[in-house]
């Protein structure tokens, strides 16, 4: 099939589950509206927009925010398709996180979520896919709820420590927030591959200067520390130690070498290739 969307995990609380979807599928557009309130983590790079709003891109940099009954349409950046895990919560505990970090819409509560989509810290990325780790390998349910309400919390928080809106603002701040989503787009669509900035702005039809400067206005990190991070997350979804194989992952995102791979990998996560999977918890 070309579509699956399989529940991995199930409580009365809580769902988590894996959707993919290839860019050729009929449905890909349009999958229908979201059954639950979800926070999903995309695996790859992909335009959504949501019904009535401003499209983004849905890349391992961020978490997608939905509540229940939303419509929203996907286009594709590349031939990888939409692949993302997603945790749903039933609708007193959406209620119930929203006010806790602050991000309930109190005129109407079956709309808890406000934010369309969040920022992912490396710690974040990492624990979301500790707790589809620990699903996988049979843990104990209940650790495995607790984690993925963490989870939930957590990306509704959001790295500041309180729940975000979509950007939106004035015009010249609306253009910058469309470029660089449109850099994004590239960088998710070209992940591994060479990619120079001269070649960038002229695709993007700006000065490599003002690419550079409103990129790191409306993200807080250079274009290339942005697709560092990014391929390294990619490595952390391919990343099997007991197959080794870490040299390879590191050639396929343009390190230099084992050493510079792991170094790099540690600062990010906190921990190295070889350890395997971090320590339970979410370090920002």
């Amino acid at each position: 099939m070309s579509l699956t969307d399989r529940i991995i995990f199930s409580t009365p609380a809580l769902k988590v589950g894996v959707f993919r979807c290839t860019a050729d599928d009929a449905r890909f557009r349009d999958s229908g509206a979201i059954e639950n309130h979800i926070v999903v983590f995309p695996r790859t790079g992909v335009w959504i927009c949501h019904e009535g709003s401003r499209p983004f891109v849905a890349d391992p940099h961020v978490a997608t925010v939905y509540n229940r009954g939303q419509r929203y349409t996907r286009t594709p950046l590349g031939h990888d398709g939409d692949r993302s895990d997603w945790f749903s919560v039933n609708p007193d505990l959406a209620l119930a996180i929203a006010q806790d970090v602050g991000g309930c819409v109190t005129d109407d509560p079956d709309r808890p979520f406000q934010a369309e989509y969040l920022p992912v810290s490396p710690g974040l990325y990492a624990m979301q896919r500790r707790v589809v780790q620990l699903i996988e390998s049979g843990a104990d349910p209940l650790q495995v709820e607790e984690l993925a309400l963490a989870v939930v919390s957590a990306a509704i928080r959001g790295p500041q420590g309180r729940a975000q809106m979509a950007p939106n603002g004035t015009p010249a701040s609306a253009s910058h927030h469309d470029l660089a989503m449109r850099c994004r787009a590239e960088l998710a669509r070209q992940l591994f591959e060479p990619l120079d900035l001269t070649t960038l702005a002229t695709r993007l039809e700006v000065s490599p200067w003002h690419l550079c400067r409103v990129f790191k206005e409306q993200t807080g990190t250079t274009i290339h520390a942005y697709r560092r991070d990014l391929r390294l997350r990619a490595a952390l979804e391919r990343l099997d130690p007991s197959t080794g194989g870490i040299s390879r992952l590191a050639h396929q995102c343009g390190f230099s070498s084992h050493s510079h791979f792991t170094a790099a990998f540690r600062r990010l996560f906190g921990f190295t290739p070889s350890a395997g999977w971090a320590p339970v918890g979410i370090r920002h």
